[in-house]
């Protein structure tokens, strides 16, 4: 019970915390902004520590690396639903994503947090002199009434890959490696309602994805492969404007992102290896490290290292059908994250 009074009490300094910043100007802007794109989207990068800007094959690509688009089949659709903090709060996801060819894709996502049923209470009467002498000043721990807390943030993903050969070399020792470039951009809407008050705002991230991949190949894909990749969100630092008596604007903070990953299979056993690392340049100079087992592209096992917590988790695709869990481990609780993904 303790536990849960404490995480309720996260829960409602966290929600609260956007409606005092647009009330009081004297808060640096942008402490909270739209902190909630920052959960991530997919139990599979999740479940890989959120390393993922390197590997952004799915179809959660368009938010984690617009670039990685392209590597997905003609059209691909992802839902997820993970509740957090015990129950009190409720974050679910949508992607979509159509291949027009290998070169060019098109991407859709949605993400919404909702936290229902956040008390509210009445000003306490009298000093505290009072309260500590006269029941009737004191609370009777009723709430007055509701209010909830709506967090959506629409993305609109385009990605655009080059395919070349790299000569590596020169003369009759000439190596050549063949390349894949990646570009992609992700125009994102956001809204946000606490209580009576709203706003909202507009953002860009932008992604490059740079793949080495040997022509060895089985039935599962190349036998190897090596990325690099680099992401900046929020680049254009979106300003949420709060439908506030002060018309308050708090500045989305740019976060830039570096990784690399690395894939092989190892074809005796049928299995292939992918390890991913992803550095964060921001105050926080955040680490992400990942790994995942996948045994005949059917079974996977994932683990890693994310925001100094452990994330483990499994995954399971059938013909054109996956399953995929994830668990975090955080500050405030830990969560389990499931998304079911389809594609032809």
């Amino acid at each position: 019970m303790v536990r849960y009074c404490q995480i309720k009490i996260y829960l409602f300094m966290f929600t609260t915390g956007i409606l005092f910043s647009g009330m009081n100007t004297e808060l640096s802007a942008g402490e909270y902004a739209a902190d909630f794109t920052r959960i991530g989207v997919g139990a599979r990068p999740l479940a890989m520590g959120g390393a993922y800007i390197a590997v952004a094959n799915d179809v959660s690509a368009g938010y984690w690396n617009p670039a990685g688009l392209t590597d997905n089949d003609f059209f691909t659709l992802q839902v997820e639903h993970v509740p957090m903090f015990d129950g009190l709060a409720q974050y679910n996801t949508a992607s979509a994503v159509l291949c027009f060819n290998e070169q060019t894709a098109v991407g859709l996502s949605w993400i919404r947090l909702g936290v229902d049923e956040i008390p509210r209470y009445g000003a306490l009467q009298g000093s505290k002199i009072d309260r500590l002498q006269q029941g009737q000043f004191r609370s009777t721990g009723v709430p007055e009434g509701y209010f909830s807390d709506q967090e959506n943030a629409f993305m609109l993903s385009f990605s655009r890959s080059l395919f070349f050969d790299l000569l590596l070399g020169g003369g009759f020792s000439q190596m050549v490696v063949p390349t894949q470039i990646s570009i992609g951009v992700t125009g994102k809407y956001i809204h946000q309602k606490l209580d009576k008050y709203a706003g909202s705002g507009q953002g860009l991230d932008a992604g490059v994805l740079v793949r080495f991949i040997p022509r060895l190949s089985d039935e599962y894909g190349a036998l190897t492969w090596i990325s690099f990749a680099a992401t900046v969100r929020d680049l254009a630092q979106a300003n949420i404007s709060w439908n506030t008596e002060s018309q308050h604007e708090d500045k989305v903070k740019r976060i830039m992102l570096a990784g690399t990953a690395l894939s092989h299979t190892v074809q005796s056993i049928h299995t292939r290896i992918t390890l991913a690392y992803d550095y964060e340049y921001s105050p926080l100079s955040d680490h992400y490290a990942g790994g995942e087992l996948s045994f005949y592209d059917t079974i996977s096992l994932r683990g890693g290292y994310y925001r100094k917590n452990l994330t483990a988790g499994a995954g399971i695709s059938f013909y054109r059908f996956g399953v995929d869990y994830a668990f975090v481990a955080g500050d405030l609780g830990n969560t389990h994250r499931v998304s079911g993904s389809f594609s032809f």
